[in-house]
């Protein structure tokens, strides 16, 4: 078996071990640009996404702006309107507004209409009593009413115990039919009862039957199983038998089997065990001969490096000097470096500061016009309502002083036309004589009076001959009902009053 000689194995795995280094710097540094173009792009996302915050929120923000300016004028536009209606309404109300002679007008038409109201109530009652009260005082009248009260009682009692009767005879029909439906129920009931016990005496009867058959079914059939029974037992037997039988054979064929192989393991392994004995010589030789190589070189390397040691430590002087020499002036190189470094963060913060400075007196600014701009709404606003208040201040005024002008004028009218009429009557009596106008007023009472009380002897003539043929009328239809009742009712049967018995 070939072998590979160590000292190529050792340079074959340094080259690997640098390869897969510089792979595993490449990767590192692709995924370090990864980095920062990701960095770069997710930077970028954000930025993007705050100046479009940004945008949005100033356009909301003038959006608003422009609502609260429409909503504003809308206001404005709605107080004026509201106060041109105030007005229209204010002017409305005075036009509206009735004068006290109107009123007093109507007041007296008011009055008059329900004094003649309560006068025709008072004369409708006073006649109805008076009707009554003559009626009370006639004998014929009071005898015909006893007679019709005597007469409806009678029919009201005639009439309820036609109803009485009615009824009874109704709960009668009722329980003879309920009766005989009862009955009839009992005896179907009876009939049911029977025709049941028929049916299920006959179903017992066929059950008894289908029971002695289902018997004999059963009988057979378990005979058939026992037999079949016995049948598959001894399959099963002779089955079992033939499986053991294979089962044996199988087990001797596995053993054979396992014994062969067990032979080709042996064999095998015993070439693999040679095969490794003469690696381990090979090997032991290889390393005797790579050590010995080795030492060989550690020597004359050895000496090498003890040459070169000298070389290296005068190298080392000179270069330890001239690093002292670099180091010193890099240092002050450095120094300049970081001084030009804060100088250039102390420019960028100046200049931050700068934009903050001048963004808080912008919004300093803006805040100050809000609240100029707010107060001086508010104090619009206030104007407004104080002049709204002086004028109507000034209109609730000449609206007092007007009806005061009105009452006054209403006043004088009211005097005026007093004293006119005192005036004008003053002036009628002293015109007439008093005593001819009383005698002639008794005089014309006295004849009204006649005539009314001939017109009431009249009437009263007319009302008696009028109620007599009323009560007559009621009298003749009673009898007539009882009449009819009787007479459809049959001889003997119906109520019987105590003067007919």
């Amino acid at each position: 078996m070939a072998t590979i000689p160590s000292h190529l194995r050792a340079d074959r795995l340094i080259i690997k071990r640098q390869q897969q280094e510089i792979i595993h710097e490449g990767m590192m540094a692709g995924q370090h640009d990864q980095f920062k173009v990701a960095q770069k792009g997710m930077w970028e996302n954000r930025m993007v996404d705050v100046i479009r915050g940004n945008r949005v929120k100033s356009k909301a923000q003038a959006i608003d702006n422009q609502h609260k300016a429409s909503l504003q004028a809308r206001r404005i536009k709605l107080a004026e309107k509201l106060h041109a209606e105030q007005k229209a309404y204010e002017k409305e109300m005075v036009d509206r507004d009735e004068t006290p002679q109107q009123r007093m007008d109507k007041m007296a038409v008011r009055a008059y209409e329900l004094k003649k109201r309560r006068e025709e109530e008072r004369k409708a009652v006073v006649q109805e009593k008076l009707y009554q009260q003559w009626r009370s005082g006639i004998d014929d009248l009071r005898t015909s009413d006893s007679k019709i009260v005597e007469l409806k009682v009678i029919a009201e009692r005639d009439f309820q115990l036609d109803e009485k009767a009615a009824i009874m005879a109704e709960e009668k029909a009722h329980d003879d039919f309920y009766s005989r439906l009862w009955h009839e129920g009992y005896l179907a009931k009876i009939e049911r009862e029977e025709r049941e016990k028929e049916l299920k005496r006959e179903r017992n009867d066929q059950q008894t039957r289908t029971l002695a058959v289902q018997l004999e079914m059963k009988k057979e059939k378990v005979q058939a199983e026992e037999e079949q029974e016995a049948a598959e037992v001894g399959e099963m037997k002779k089955l079992w038998a033939a499986q053991a039988a294979e089962e044996k054979e199988a087990i001797i064929r596995e053993r054979v089997l396992a014994k062969e192989e067990r032979k080709k393991a042996d064999e095998y392994m015993e070439i693999q065990q040679a095969q490794k004995a003469e690696e381990d010589r090979l090997d032991k030789e290889f390393d005797k001969n790579f050590i010995n190589g080795v030492l060989e070189r550690e020597r004359i390397m050895a000496e090498r490096e003890e040459a070169e040691k000298t070389k290296a430590k005068k190298k080392a002087i000179e270069f330890t000097e001239a690093l002292k020499l670099e180091m010193a002036r890099k240092a002050e190189s450095e120094e300049e470096l970081i001084k030009l470094q804060k100088e250039e963060s102390e420019r960028q913060w100046a200049k931050r500061y700068a934009a903050w400075e001048k963004e808080e007196l912008a919004r300093r600014a803006l805040m100050e016009e809000v609240y100029h701009d707010r107060a001086e709404q508010v104090r619009l606003k206030s104007d407004v309502r104080e002049k709204l208040k002086e004028e109507q201040a000034k209109e609730r005024d000449m609206v007092e002083s007007e009806i005061k002008r009105l009452e006054a004028i209403e006043q004088e009218r009211v005097e005026g036309e007093g004293l006119v009429q005192k005036r004008h009557q003053e002036e009628l009596f002293r015109q007439m004589d008093f005593h001819q106008v009383q005698r002639h007023r008794q005089l014309q009472q006295h004849a009204i009076e006649q005539r009314q009380s001939l017109i009431a002897e009249e009437k009263i003539r007319r009302a008696v001959a009028q109620e007599k043929n009323k009560a007559g009328h009621i009298m003749r239809e009673v009898q007539e009902r009882r009449a009819a009742k009787s007479a459809a009712a049959g001889p003997g049967a119906g109520p019987v009053a105590p003067w007919d018995k």
